[in-house]
């Protein structure tokens, strides 16, 4: 049976392979592209899933809360794929260290979220680990958003390599 780090490490990975594999398949010039007016860029979309990474972590090593507007300038002035998958990766060390940093009793330790927050699930305080779970599923969550992105600009994900 996994442990719960290994579960917790596991959904993380699985979630970050996905990305992976959209961001290998983004160009520079696609970043400030979006399916229609009014939606999140391609870089909008990158920059979400960093800033929100950055946002659950702060709230529950530090107690405190950072601001979207704080978070969202994680990857500077990154203006290429290459600098924010960089500054994706960096962000994901981080919070992998601070991960094996715990313990399982520090895992199952009560963590208090704003309740209309959804990592909070809709209840006053949850177990500290379903933060790392809640962070894969808000990346998993805009990695499909990207996969359909992609798949407007004629990108066929059924003709990728993991799909096909």
């Amino acid at each position: 049976m996994p442990t719960l780090h290994q579960l917790l490490i596991g959904r993380l990975d699985t979630a970050r392979a996905d990305l992976e594999e959209v961001i290998g398949r983004l160009k520079d010039e696609m970043l400030p592209w979006a399916p229609t007016e009014g939606m999140r860029t391609i870089k909008g979309q990158l920059e979400e899933i960093g800033a929100t990474e950055l946002q659950i972590m702060v709230s529950v090593r530090e107690q405190r809360a950072l601001s979207y507007k704080e978070a969202s300038t994680f990857a500077g002035s990154a203006s290429t794929v290459e600098e924010l998958h960089r500054s994706l990766d960096e962000i994901r060390a981080e919070t992998l260290a601070y991960l094996n940093s715990l313990s399982v009793a520090d895992l199952e330790a009560p963590t208090s979220f704003p309740i209309d927050w959804f990592e909070s699930l809709g209840l006053p305080e949850t177990p500290l680990h379903e933060a790392f779970r809640s962070l894969a599923q808000h990346e998993w969550y805009h990695t499909g958003q990207l996969v359909s992105y992609l798949w407007a600009r004629g990108d066929d994900p059924y003709k990728w390599g993991s799909h096909g």
